[in-house]
């Protein structure tokens, strides 16, 4: 049907010309029939007949003329007036044969003669006498063209003989092309009936294939879900399916040649389709038709007004176009939505419920297990014999494995809360990875396993990415693999992937030898509360939420996790992170992560606690590190004591009766007191990232969580206080010479020692004394401020690897000033960076040979 329906303006195309073709021919076969016949009947006319018979008349006429004159020689009045009559006749005798002549070669005889009888007319016009007298003279001048007549006679019959030839020849010619014309008309009119015939069998398959879809049409109309109408320009309803009457509730009867807007379109709304259908009646250009599917309401015959999804089509024909709409009624589908909206925001509501659950549950978790891990603690560091150290450890480790179940919980929260919340910051991956492996070679040591690091593929410049998630991916994945591979082998491999088309990517690699994982069970271990049900997982226990934390951190930074395992063969955890090389404003010396930090020295703290134990605990604490406590019991009496005196630091509870710990913070910072201006930590078991964003917001500066043991609390109060009394010393230091920076930084190379061994680390040394070696003369001769600038950046990212830190600080000052556009200075600072090397060099060959 699509065949013919495309085939169909090439067909007419062909039957215009054929038909034109016929009619030509048709036209050309009547002309010349029309020739024929014509000459047919001149043939059968008297016309030849008549021009010879003038032609041989003539020569009768001029021998009666002759005659007369012979007559008229007697002078007789009888005979002069028969030669008068006789000329004349001759003379007309010899006008028509000149007009009906149709040879040229008769012309001049017959004008001959007509000059002759010319010559004559005065004579014949005279008077008798005047004729009787010039008798003879007429008989002379007659006598000059007696033989023309006769000629003339003669030559016109073979004149006509070859006229009537050639007129013969014409029309056979004629009925032969005649003949030619009609057989290739009658041949044409026969593949024409051919073709026609042939055409209107395909035309009546056609019409019946046509019938056929119009009823398989009218058939799927009638049983679609959807009503369908079929409406002419002006509105008016052609056809109404019989979904169409049971959505609207009007009979097909009732609804062909109504008008759509008046019969089903609500009142509000009809001005805007009489709008519309009058737009495209003056333009030709729809608003509504062939732009997809619409929401609107309708109205059906009871008069319920409801919303319908209805999509309308425009089908062009010769005759006037028409509009197919298609109408689905939607009630069911906007309830459902609704529904699901309401019970999205009943998700909603009871996720903040979990959210608000949580918090509570690990202030109120927390809150005992902080009395009880604080009074183990201060037991663990009280004199006691074995077996009391043995029942004091083991309550400390069961109150970890604890604590580290409800961090563990409260880390899904964290890591839901953060999903775009990312705290992106230049960060150094060679460092990173190295104070991890530092970090967590003491909790290695417990289980008799090695940690090792392989840093081959990194470089010291930094990456844009959130370190603080990097650092808990690491720590879940080394730990997991602590504990799967007692007295074994674990190595942590980072490197960046420079070979992706896309952005360079930080490919880290934890690998241990432990059991394995099944391969049934790959698909499932990043799954939340997921313990694998094999001897390996139930000898090590655990929630089963450390491989979830440490998905969802992975794809928060916009990586990939995997994991490859063979059974018997241990596993390897592959993340591959998005590495955005940044450049910083200055080299600074690598920090590496300290497993303690330096004793703080002796403050005034002020701690505000509801609960007693822990007051009292806390008090304990601070006490054994060296410090002098004041408690408060509430907000408002700690606001008391922080108006009475100076304090270095306040201990904030957070959750207290009244008045919470974070109004009474902003009760003291805002009060103008001796300790407006005193750092105050919380001390909560709240660890939520909103809640901790708030503490920030309401003006506190640290933040420590409960369950609180000393050496955590020890950490945190060095870091609260550690900007103060740098804020303190800058005007001392002002006035002072600037320190003289240590050869090497003793804590680094201490973890290098650790991290690679001696021999490695000579190794590592020598390639270092090698580059730098080769570097320190470019850098002499470098000769703008820029490419000073950059060679500078490159040595010193070498020597802070290796914790030179003279000579790391002493290029980071060229490379300062550098930037600050002071080359002379820079200039004078790089005449002291052999010695500093020398220096360097010294140092480290006698800790290698110690």
């Amino acid at each position: 049907m699509a065949d013919l329906m495309q085939d169909g303006p090439q067909r007419s195309r062909v039957r215009y010309i054929l038909a034109l073709a016929l009619m030509v021919g048709i036209l050309l076969a009547g002309y010349l029939a029309f020739n024929v016949w014509d000459r047919v009947r001149a043939l059968g006319s008297a016309q030849q007949d008549h021009a010879e018979w003038v032609f041989s008349q003539l020569e009768i006429d001029f021998l009666k003329l002759d005659g007369a004159v012979e007559q008229a020689r007697s002078g007789a009045e009888n005979d002069l007036a028969n030669l008068r009559k006789r000329f004349d006749i001759f003379y007309s005798r010899t006008e028509v044969a000149e007009r009906v002549q149709q040879s040229g070669d008769l012309t001049r005889e017959i004008q001959k003669i007509q000059a002759v009888l010319d010559t004559q007319i005065p004579l014949i016009d005279g008077s008798d006498e005047a004729l009787a007298a010039g008798v003879p003279a007429l008989s002379e001048a007659l006598d000059t063209v007696e033989d023309m007549p006769r000629n003339i006679g003669l030559a016109s019959i073979s004149f006509a003989a070859k006229a009537a030839e050639a007129e013969r020849k014409e029309i056979a010619q004629l009925i032969e092309i005649l003949l030619v014309i009609v057989v290739t008309v009658t041949i044409a009119l026969l593949g024409a009936i051919l073709r026609l015939s042939r055409q209107t069998i395909t035309l009546n398959r056609a019409s019946r294939e046509v019938e056929r879809n119009h009823s398989q049409l009218e058939t799927m109309l009638r049983a679609s879900l959807d009503a369908v109408m079929v409406l002419s320009v002006d509105g008016e309803i052609i056809d109404f399916n019989g979904s169409a009457e049971e959505v609207f509730s009007i009979s097909r009867d009732h609804a062909l040649g109504r008008s759509y807007i008046e019969l089903l379109v609500p009142p509000k709304l009809r001005h805007r389709q009489r709008d519309n259908l009058a737009h495209f009646n003056e333009t030709g250009k729809t608003r509504l038709a062939e732009t997809g599917r619409h929401e609107t309401e309708m109205i059906d015959g009871t008069g319920r007004i409801f919303p319908v999804e209805l999509s309308v089509s425009l089908a062009r024909s010769n005759d006037a176009p028409v509009f197919v709409t298609y109408i689905r009624d939607i009630t069911d589908k906007l309830q459902k939505e609704q529904e699901i909206i309401r019970a999205r925001d009943e998700a909603l509501d009871a996720y903040q419920e979990k959210s608000r659950f949580f918090a509570m549950m690990s202030h109120e978790m927390r809150t005992p297990l902080n009395g009880i891990l604080s009074a183990i603690h201060l037991l663990h560091d009280d004199k006691l014999d074995a077996e009391q150290r043995k029942y004091v450890e083991a309550a400390l480790k069961s109150g970890d494995i604890l604590l580290g179940h409800i961090d563990d919980v409260l880390a899904i929260e964290r890591s839901e809360a953060e999903t775009n919340d990312n705290e992106l910051q230049a960060s150094d991956m060679v460092a990173l990875t190295a104070g991890m492996v530092n970090t967590m070679t003491p909790l290695a040591k417990t289980s008799d396993t090695r940690l090792h690091l392989d840093q081959d593929g990194l470089t010291d410049t930094p990456i844009l990415t959130d370190p603080r998630a990097v650092q808990q991916i690491l720590v879940n994945l080394i730990s997991n693999a602590i504990k799967f591979s007692p007295d074994d082998d674990i190595v942590l491999s980072a490197t960046y992937d420079m070979e992706t088309d896309n952005a360079p990517m930080l490919h880290i690699e934890v690998a241990d030898n432990g059991p394995g994982i099944p391969p049934d069970d790959l698909k499932r271990i990043f799954e939340d509360y997921v313990s694998l049900d094999s001897r390996y997982e139930r000898r090590t226990g655990g929630t089963g939420l450390g491989l979830g934390i440490v998905r969802r951190l992975v794809h928060r930074l916009g990586g990939t996790i995997t994991c490859v395992s063979e059974v018997g063969k241990g596993a390897r955890f592959i993340v591959r992170l998005p590495a955005d090389f940044v450049q910083t404003e200055a080299p600074q010396p690598v920090a590496q992560p300290q497993l303690d930090t330096e004793d703080t020295p002796a403050m005034n703290l002020l701690v505000v606690d509801d609960n007693e134990i822990n007051r009292d605990l806390l008090k304990a604490m601070l006490g054994r590190l060296g410090h002098e406590v004041t408690l408060a019991s509430s907000g408002p009496e700690g606001i008391d004591r922080a108006a009475e005196q100076r304090f270095d630091a306040i201990l904030m509870d957070i959750s207290m009766p009244g008045m919470s710990g974070l109004q009474a913070t902003q009760v003291i910072l805002q009060g103008g007191g001796p300790n407006a201006d005193t750092p105050i930590m919380a001390v909560t078991a709240h660890a939520l990232p909103n809640e901790r964003a708030a503490f920030t917001a309401g003006g506190m500066t640290g933040f420590l969580q409960k369950p609180i043991n000393t050496r955590r609390l020890k950490t945190a109060l060095s870091e609260l206080v550690m900007p103060a009394a740098e804020g303190a010393s800058d005007a001392a230091e002002a006035t002072q010479a600037e320190p003289q920076h240590p050869v090497l930084n003793a804590n680094q190379v201490n973890e290098l020692f650790e991290l690679l061994g001696p021999e490695k680390l000579a190794d590592r040394i020598g390639n270092l004394r090698q580059r730098v070696e080769g570097q320190l003369p470019p850098l002499a001769s470098a000769e703008d401020r820029d490419d000073l600038q950059r060679k500078t950046h490159d040595l010193a990212g070498l020597c802070g690897m290796f914790g030179a830190e003279r000579m790391h600080a002493l290029l980071a000052t060229i490379e300062q000033d550098c930037k600050q556009g002071d080359v002379d200075k820079a200039r004078d600072q790089v005449a002291k960076v052999p010695a500093a090397w020398a220096e360097t060099l010294d140092a480290w060959e006698a800790r290698l040979s110690a």
